[in-house]
């Protein structure tokens, strides 16, 4: 009997809806932290140096940790990962409440760094822990439906957490009032984690082989299952460029209004908005009936329509006669609506894929791989792309952008068309299974 793919029987699942509430609670703490963390920075420095280094200190972990994390997921309890994520982070966060009283000028700000490095390490060990645990509570029937709806969660949390939870907590409570709040959602998470089946740890260690020698392998074994996997690999691509053209936006989007709409900076809101809109739309659309198309193809068709559109936003920079009849600003605003849902097409296929052609034993590492990509190749290019920006303009970095994503978009779609379907899902890994071995032998 064929299984409910709709959001509601999704949701039907007692255990996956309980790890949803747990996404819930911690990504919206993740997501308010950071901005308590640059209000904090704002208030006791007034330094743009500081806040630099403040967002390093919550972006760094992902390009170091990413791969060990990934080990670390596959060898251990996805439960008890994310059990230990949440749970020590409760303590880093209430940290920060307890040296704001104690604690003064360099020796805070020291401290202030340390503990937003450390608290964002962990949080590298819950991302792809969760990630994993979902294809185990759903099945693979309705895997697509259940990462449409984590990605529209994430994408609530993210507005939840950074516009509305900490913007009016900081207001009503102040600075450690926040993190207190912040510190019971993670509270919260731990707790609700702490009801979902635990499931069995995937590896077994071999016993006489060195520690260092077992991570080097094991790091090995899932970069080289990622390199023979053409479908992962497009995939990979094409979630790791968006991620980056995600983050560029939202960096470039005040410089954008002001200088090629000519509106203020905090008008930005308003034009980039429509893209949340375009995505939770398009969200639920893949959610419903995604399932009918291969997933390669529904993200390829996206990242290239994402690229057209980028193009519309680079056009917009230049003054041509089209923009003599054609209103530029509702124009931008659809053109905004239109990247949101192309982002979503792209996003969702390609996380689903990652979990469906990836066995047990590696699929923790082939995520790690995931979020260690995205932060390597977006920390240069958002600080390539700010530095240029205010040289060449705001519509000419855009164009050259368009340019290099198009030769992804070409390569990515040739390749999507011509992979050719193996045999089912996550359930079917004998073949990768067999590799995951012979790769550790050698």
């Amino acid at each position: 009997m064929r299984q409910d793919r709709t959001f509601t029987g999704v949701i039907r699942n007692q255990n996956f809806f309980t790890l949803w509430m747990a996404q819930i609670a911690s990504q919206t703490a993740q997501n308010g932290i950071h901005f308590v963390q640059i209000v904090l920075i704002e208030t006791l420095t007034r330094s743009t140096a500081h806040m630099a280094i403040m967002i390093l200190s919550f972006s760094l972990p992902a390009v170091l940790l990413s791969s060990v994390a990934g080990i670390a997921v596959d060898r251990l309890s996805n439960k008890l990962v994310m059990l230990a994520s949440n749970g020590i982070r409760v303590l880093t966060v209430t940290t920060y409440i307890l040296v704001l009283d104690r604690l003064g000028g360099w020796s805070l700000l020291l401290v202030i760094y340390a503990v937003t490095f450390i608290s964002s390490a962990i949080g590298q060990f819950f991302a792809p822990a969760e990630a994993t645990t979902i294809p185990l509570l759903v099945g693979e029937e309705r895997l697509l439906t259940a990462n449409a709806l984590f990605n529209l969660t994430l994408i609530g949390t993210q507005v939840v957490g950074l516009v509305i939870v900490a913007p009016l907590t900081v207001k009503l409570l102040g600075i450690k009032g926040a993190f207190g709040i912040v510190a019971l959602m993670y509270l919260t998470a731990s707790v609700l984690v702490s009801r979902i089946p635990r499931d069995k740890p995937k590896l077994i260690v071999e016993a006489g082989a060195s520690m260092l020698k077992r991570v080097w392998e094991e790091l090995r074994a899932g970069w080289r299952y990622v390199a023979s996997r053409r479908p992962i690999q497009i995939a990979l691509a094409q979630l790791t460029m968006t991620t980056t053209l995600l983050l560029m936006m939202a960096m470039i989007a005040p410089g954008y209004a002001t200088r090629v709409l000519g509106m203020l900076p905090e008008d930005a809101i308003f034009v980039f908005a429509p893209a949340g809109v375009g995505m939770l739309a398009n969200t639920f659309l893949i959610g419903r009936f995604g399932y009918k198309f291969r997933r390669e193809v529904m993200s390829s068709v996206g990242f290239s329509a994402m690229v057209l559109t980028l193009f519309g936003f680079g056009l917009a920079g230049f003054d041509l006669p089209l923009w003599l009849t054609l209103p530029k600003v509702p124009a931008v605003m659809l053109l905004s609506l239109t990247l949101g849902a192309e982002i979503a097409l792209v996003a969702i296929p390609s996380e689903t894929l990652l979990q469906e052609k990836s066995p047990p034993e590696l699929r923790g590492r082939v995520i790690a791989v995931y979020f260690l990509l995205a932060n390597m190749v977006a920390i240069p290019i958002m600080l390539l792309v700010g530095t240029v920006a205010d040289q060449v303009g705001i519509a000419r970095v855009v164009m050259g952008v368009v340019a290099f994503l198009l030769i992804i978009a070409a390569t990515t779609t040739y390749q999507a068309f011509r992979v050719r379907e193996v045999g089912g899902g996550i359930f079917d890994t004998g073949t990768a299974i067999e590799y995951y071995s012979h790769a550790s032998d050698e």
